[in-house]
């Protein structure tokens, strides 16, 4: 085997060898978006079709008169997860993963509540995005204290309360961000779960199929 052929096949292992590491790594992102994606292509669509759907006289198709907000907005909470969890290190991205989860399986198990479901999950996973992201640049950053305070006004004994501060306000940031905000959006999931139980026949079924099934007496 020729020194160039070796070298090409190392190179050629080398690469699939660092995807595949990318990719383990990245494998809760990844699953994020691919979750992110079906809430988008599916239960966006629908609760857009049944807000706007008329049927045309004389069985002439369908008019969609809503508009894509809801899918739009989807995709801008995705964004902003997609950069929370690039910037900010393990277990964040298996959180945001979990917490994707947690909203695809409530939209398909609480068809009833559908469209507040993807208003108010949307709204909790962006705000916890923004502010993983407000605590990335305030940690990344060594602001000068002294400095900070000439500018505000302060005096060095006013800089070092300010260092003071905010040296034991991290912890406790920590401690919101890593445990008790993930378990707040969990418990509203929860409720949600407790106050509709669903059907017991088949739990994706929503208003319009129970009645469309009365109507038929399910032939």
């Amino acid at each position: 085997m020729s020194t160039e052929l070796a070298d090409a096949l190392v190179i050629w292992a080398n690469g699939w060898l660092a995807a595949a590491y990318w990719t383990w790594d990245s494998a809760a992102l990844l699953l994020t978006i691919g979750i992110a994606l079906v809430i988008m292509l599916r239960y966006d669509r629908e609760v857009r079709r049944t807000a706007g759907e008329r049927s045309r006289r004389y069985g002439r198709g369908e008019l969609i008169v809503a508009s894509r907000r809801s899918t739009y907005e989807t995709l801008a909470v995705l964004v902003l997860w997609v950069l929370a969890a690039s910037v900010i290190a393990p277990p964040i991205p298996v959180i945001g993963l979990l917490m994707w989860l947690a909203f695809l399986i409530a939209l398909r198990l609480i068809p009833q509540e559908r469209e507040q479901i993807l208003f108010r999950q949307r709204v909790m996973i962006g705000v916890y995005a923004i502010g993983l992201l407000a605590f990335r640049v305030v940690t990344a950053y060594s602001f000068d204290a002294v400095q900070l305070s000439t500018m505000l006004g302060g005096d060095a004994d006013t800089a070092g309360l300010f260092a003071s501060v905010r040296g034991s306000i991290t912890p406790y940031l920590i401690l919101v961000l890593w445990v008790m905000y993930p378990l707040g959006y969990f418990s509203v999931i929860a409720q949600r779960f407790a106050v509709n139980r669903g059907s017991l026949t088949r739990p994706g079924k929503t208003v319009a199929d129970t009645l469309q099934d009365l109507r038929t007496r399910g032939e």
